[in-house]
């Protein structure tokens, strides 16, 4: 045997070897995945804080009189104050449920960029949420537009989430 393929084949069983011992990332957890989740989970959590620091439960100041105000609000439903007063238990399943839309739709993620985003956004929201309901026992919420449910960034990534997850799947062929 020539030396340079001893150790050729020895770099090519340690390689084999190692990938036996380690976790391949699935190939729909790309970057447009984990970063729009990491994303969006940060930035909910670092507007709840912000808001949290400058004003009380219940208060609201203008920021864009008359189309936005923020309105500091305790939500114990779901997104958009949907079932509020409802067990805590509602908002567990919220996140539950947009985990397994996230998990059960992964052999999609390959299809569009778009279905990664969305994904990233349903998931990096619902984190957010779920962050607020393990801290506080509810969702801190603070966007307040006419005629609408205050809500807050995770709420309305959720939603964006939701609308690029049909259109990346009806793109590829593959409603959801």
């Amino acid at each position: 045997m020539h030396p340079v393929q001893g150790r050729a084949g020895a770099r090519e069983r340690f390689r084999q070897r190692l990938v036996q011992l380690t976790w391949e990332v699935p190939r729909g957890l790309r970057p447009e995945f984990v970063g729009t989740a990491l994303l969006v989970a940060a930035v909910d959590q670092a507007s709840k804080a912000a808001v949290l620091s400058r004003l009380q439960f219940g208060e609201s100041v203008p920021l864009l009189a008359p189309l936005l105000r923020l309105t500091l609000w305790r939500n114990t439903g779901i997104a958009f104050g949907l079932l509020s007063g409802a067990s805590e238990w509602v908002g567990v399943a919220a996140v539950l449920a947009a985990a397994w839309l996230v998990l059960h739709h992964r052999h999609r993620w390959h299809d569009s960029p778009l279905i990664r985003v969305g994904m990233g956004m349903v998931l990096g929201g619902a984190a957010g949420n779920l962050v607020d309901r393990v801290r506080y026992g509810y969702v801190v919420d603070f966007v307040q537009l006419p005629y609408w449910p205050i809500f807050n960034v995770a709420d309305a990534c959720i939603v964006v989430g939701g609308v690029l997850l049909a259109l990346g799947s009806v793109r590829a062929g593959r409603p959801v």
